[in-house]
């Protein structure tokens, strides 16, 4: 009996692979070709992924029965990856301490605002990929799943970019992540006091504040700000618009407040007021005030008692200085603001001349090596920003008595209070009912 080899397959589940078993011939049976394994994989439908070079092989190898060889592999299909957002702002808000070179918290910087800029990048899509089908070693088609595409969270004050790929801000504000979208505040609201459950606040909007500021605080917007209590003592503001303060500005002497358009307060007192607009408030008490337009002080008790009051325009109040002659002083002209920076910046400048004295004194170390870089690098930025001052200040800065400018309005000027127009000093020695003061032909003039 003659029996030819004979070639036996077995397939994967999966039919992605098949091996092969060959039988020896029987007798006057025919030896293993080429041809007759061909003719086998085709009966069994075997045509993809075929190992040619195998094949050859068995051929001709003496040692190619009953042995188990991989003789075709299919290709496996590959899923598509489904599509995912690239977050570049937090979608949840932590409260993070930072810690300085010496291991301690600031408790008030707990980084709850998260500021953007118009047309700013909030998110950005990773697209989906498209699905790769595979064949088995019977060439038949192994589908594939397309990756899932996932919707852009977009919420108010947000748009999509013309790609379709990003979220953006149509406005500068605050970014927050809720009801399943971004979306941005142009005002930042604080509905109680800004204290450590809020910490500082910085924010390139408005800011809303239904509470107080409290001493040790501070708070900066680009924007607006409306305060509904008061401001205490300690604390520093600065708006980049008008600042609105319903009950008032209560100082001890360190309070600074700062607007670059109007402030609106109930009442100042011990507190330094840079205003580059107007100011209107019903009293001022002991407080230094710069103002580069005027300061009104006509409703309620329309009072300025102590202090200095410098507007570059007018000063119109109902009553000015007191019954028990506390000086109060009363600069007008020149620029008041300009003035008002410099004196920071000298402040500044001295107490980072000073640090630098005690971090010399120091044993060297990787920390005083840093602390001496920062320093140096603060220094550097306030001499700058003097010298900016210094060169800006020939073209606005005119002699008062020059332009005739400056003008003081008020019902009484008790004595003790003083006028100042630029070096010309004038001292009220007795009360004066239905005042103008002003100067005149380089003269201060009191009617």
């Amino acid at each position: 009996m003659s029996v030819d080899a004979f070639p036996w397959f077995f397939l994967s589940s999966n039919k992605l692979y098949a091996w092969v078993l060959v039988f020896p011939p029987m007798g006057q049976g025919k030896e293993l070709t080429r041809g007759l394994l061909y003719q086998a994989l085709d009966e069994q439908g075997i045509s993809y992924g075929v190992d040619s070079r195998l094949i050859d092989r068995l051929s001709r190898d003496e040692d190619r029965y009953f042995h188990l060889f991989l003789i075709a592999k299919g290709k496996p299909a590959f899923d598509g990856r489904n599509g995912n957002i690239v977050d570049y702002f937090p979608r949840s808000v932590e409260r993070v301490l930072q810690v300085d070179e010496f291991d301690q918290v600031d408790y008030a910087a707990l980084d709850l605002i998260h500021n953007v800029q118009e047309g700013q990048e909030i998110c950005r899509l990773i697209r989906p990929t498209e699905g790769e089908p595979g064949r088995t070693v019977l060439d038949q088609e192994i589908p594939a799943k397309s990756g899932k595409t996932v919707p852009l969270p977009k919420g108010k004050n947000t748009e999509i970019s013309e790609d379709g790929d990003a979220l953006v801000a149509l406005v500068s504000g605050h970014v927050e992540f809720s009801n399943r979208s971004f979306q941005v505040k142009p005002v930042f609201e604080v509905p109680g006091n800004v204290d450590f459950s809020t910490g500082n606040i910085s924010f390139l909007g408005d800011v809303n504040i239904k509470g107080d500021v409290l001493s040790g605080f501070s708070v900066q917007a680009a924007g607006n700000i409306w305060v509904g209590g008061v401001i205490e003592a300690g604390s520093t503001v600065e708006a980049g618009g008008d600042l609105t303060v319903v009950k008032g500005i209560l100082g001890d002497g360190t309070t600074t407040v700062q607007a670059h358009r109007c402030i609106f307060s109930k009442y100042i007192e011990n507190s330094t007021i840079y205003v580059q607009e107007n100011l209107q408030t019903d009293c001022i008490v002991n407080s230094n005030i710069y103002c580069d337009g005027e300061v009104l002080v006509r409703s309620g008790r329309g009072n300025i008692m102590g202090g200095r009051v410098w507007a570059a325009k007018m000063v119109s109040a109902t009553i000015v200085g007191s019954k028990s002659e506390c000086k109060t002083v009363i600069a007008l002209g020149g620029s008041p603001c300009i003035d008002f920076e410099r004196d920071l910046i000298r402040r500044e400048m001295k107490e980072l001349a000073a640090e630098l004295e005690k971090l010399d004194a120091q044993l060297d170390s990787p920390i005083k090596a840093s602390l001496l870089s920062k320093v140096h690098s603060k220094l550097s930025a306030a001499e700058l920003r003097m010298k900016q001052l210094d060169d800006a200040l020939p073209n606005v800065k005119q002699d008062p008595r020059e332009k005739n400018e400056g003008r003081l309005e008020c019902s009484i000027a008790y004595a003790g209070t003083e006028l100042n127009f630029g070096d010309e000093v004038f001292r009220m020695r007795q009360e004066s009912r239905q005042c103008i003061a002003k100067m005149v032909c380089g003269e201060i003039v009191v009617m």
